[in-house]
C-alpha cells in the first residue's frame, strides 16, 4: 500500500507476495524446510531466501522481504514480540536487518513497513551521486522505543533499540513539536545523545548520537 499509494507505481512495481504461512513461503518463494524448521520463519536465513524467492518469482532487480512477530501473542524470550527481520536485494547483493519494535500490532506492522523501504533507499542512494539526498537519507533512521505515555508531555522514554541491543535512557532534555511530530533529546548511560522523532503514524526514528552536545 504504501508503495501504490503513489501515483504512477505502476512503472516500477512489479507486485507483492503475502507469504504468510510456512506453506505459502515454501511454495511461493522456495523458502527450504530445513531452513524453517531450524532456524523459524523470523530469521535471517528465512528472509534471505524469501528475497531471493521474490527476485527468482518477479524476474526484478529489487526485492524487499519481511517476517516478524507483531503480537499480541507469539513472542518467545529469544524472539519477543517486535521482533523483525527485513531484507533488501538490490541485484545480486543482499542487506539484512534484525529490528526490535515497540507497540500495538497495528504499530509494529507500521514501523515494519517504514523500516523496509528505509533500507530500500538506503541501498539505492549509496550507489547514487547526489549528496544532498544522500545526506537526507541517512539524517533518520526507522528505530524502536521502548516508551510509555500516549500524550507528548506525558510519554516517558525508557530504553531504545539501538545496534542491536536495548540502551537505557538516563536522561530527556529538550522536547519540541513542529509540522511533522514530535522530537527529543534523550541521553544514554554512556553519555551519547539522541534526537528521537515521533511521526503522526507512530513511526519513531532517530538520528545518530552526538557527543558533547547541550541536552537543554
Amino acid at each position: 500500500h504504501r508503495i501504490t499509494n503513489v501515483p504512477g507505481s505502476s512503472e516500477y512495481y512489479w507486485g507483492g507476495i503475502v507469504a504468510y504461512s510456512n506453506e505459502a513461503k515454501r511454495n511461493l518463494l522456495n523458502v527450504s524446510q530445513e531452513t524453517l524448521d531450524r532456524f523459524g520463519a523470523v530469521s535471517e536465513q528465512t528472509v534471505t531466501e524469501m528475497v531471493r524467492g521474490v527476485q527468482e518469482l518477479s524476474g526484478t532487480q529489487t526485492a524487499i522481504a519481511v517476517s516478524g512477530i507483531a503480537g499480541p501473542g507469539g513472542g518467545t524470550p529469544h524472539k519477543p514480540v517486535g521482533t523483525v527481520w527485513i531484507s533488501v536485494a538490490v541485484l545480486d547483493q543482499i542487506t539484512l536487518h534484525p529490528y526490535r519494535f515497540f507497540g500495538d500490532r497495528e504499530q509494529i506492522k507500521n514501523q515494519s513497513a517504514e523500516a523496509a523501504l528505509w533500507l530500500l533507499v538506503q541501498r539505492l542512494m549509496s550507489a547514487g551521486s547526489d549528496p544532498t539526498i544522500q545526506s537526507q537519507v541517512r539524517a533518520y533512521q526507522p528505530i524502536a522505543v521502548d516508551y510509555s505515555g500516549r500524550e507528548f508531555d506525558a510519554i516517558q522514554i525508557h530504553a531504545i533499540y539501538w545496534q542491536e541491543a536495548w540502551l537505557r535512557i538516563e536522561s530527556i532534555g529538550r522536547r519540541w513539536q513542529d509540522a511533522d511530530g514530535c522530537h527529543w533529546l534523550a541521553m544514554n548511560y554512556q553519555g551519547k545523545v539522541f534526537e528521537l522523532w515521533l511521526k503522526a503514524d507512530g513511526c519513531w526514528y532517530l538520528r545518530p548520537p552526538r557527543e558533547s552536545i547541550e541536552l537543554a
